[in-house]
């Protein structure tokens, strides 16, 4: 079930699923008669992939999600005793400075269970992140960038062994139970981790970090509109994350 709920995920992402769209289009085009169908999906191959990677569509894909936290701020927070920083991404290549390892997601999650760990001198600090595709796992990853802004090791703990974001919840919310927890996540994918980590009985509080839907405060030129790769990103990002939150529901994970 796990590598079909992937699989099923990457492939209704914007640029694989318009990519299928398109290769559909050509097989209709060069080897059936069904012409008008096959320009119809080629058509709408490209508006998706266009209208994805437009800075007002991933806007408005992603801002919803992204505001649905305040920032975190420490005053209105006295009493934390742990931190969850949640993992995604890395490859250790050893060709590559070790502080260039981590993607830029998991980067600004990490600088932000950091700042926290300062604030907070006695909170423990627990990594999320598993192995995949990599010889170390995620959260390790993070650990070793904390430990090298200053925090000492002994003061964190490591979940490697998850398969997902539910998985995750399941076993920090039992570790943690009864504890009050800053949890950190990107600001698109918190409402998500959040809803499945309270469905456990986590006393968490949100706290928001690697924000992409940004207003601008000046007008911007016409040609900042244009499609662009980045853009496409966030759509993905925010795409995935509607996605999850639906199949959590499904499932009966979250409340709706």
């Amino acid at each position: 079930m796990f590598v079909v709920k992937k699989w099923l995920g990457q492939l209704l992402m914007p640029l694989p699923f318009s990519l299928s769209l398109l290769l559909l289009a050509l097989l209709l085009l060069w080897f059936t008669r069904f012409q008008k169908s096959g320009k119809l999906l080629a058509t709408l191959s490209l508006v998706i992939i266009a209208l994805m990677g437009m800075r007002p569509v991933s806007y408005e894909l992603a801002r919803s999600l992204e505001q649905t936290y305040p920032p975190f701020e420490v005053s209105q927070y006295p009493h934390i005793e742990a931190i969850v920083v949640l993992g995604n991404g890395h490859v250790s290549d050893p060709a590559v400075p070790e502080r260039s390892w981590q993607n830029n997601i998991s980067q600004a999650r990490t600088l932000e269970g950091v700042r926290l760990a300062q604030a907070y001198p006695q909170a423990e600090l627990v990594f999320s992140g598993a192995v995949a595709g990599d010889p170390l796992s995620n959260a390790e990853v993070n650990a070793r960038m904390a430990a090298s802004l200053g925090i000492d090791r002994s003061r964190m703990t490591l979940f490697e062994n998850n398969k997902d974001t539910h998985d995750e919840a399941v076993s920090i919310s039992r570790y943690l139970k009864g504890k009050k927890v800053a949890l950190v996540s990107s600001a698109t994918h918190l409402p998500r981790a959040m809803a499945l980590y309270q469905g456990q009985g986590l006393d968490a509080v949100p706290a928001p970090t690697d924000y992409t839907a940004k207003q601008s405060q000046q007008p911007q030129p016409l040609y900042t509109y244009l499609p662009k790769g980045r853009y496409l990103m966030y759509s993905e990002a925010a795409i995935h994350e509607w996605i999850g939150v639906w199949w959590a529901r499904l499932r009966g994970q979250v409340n709706e």
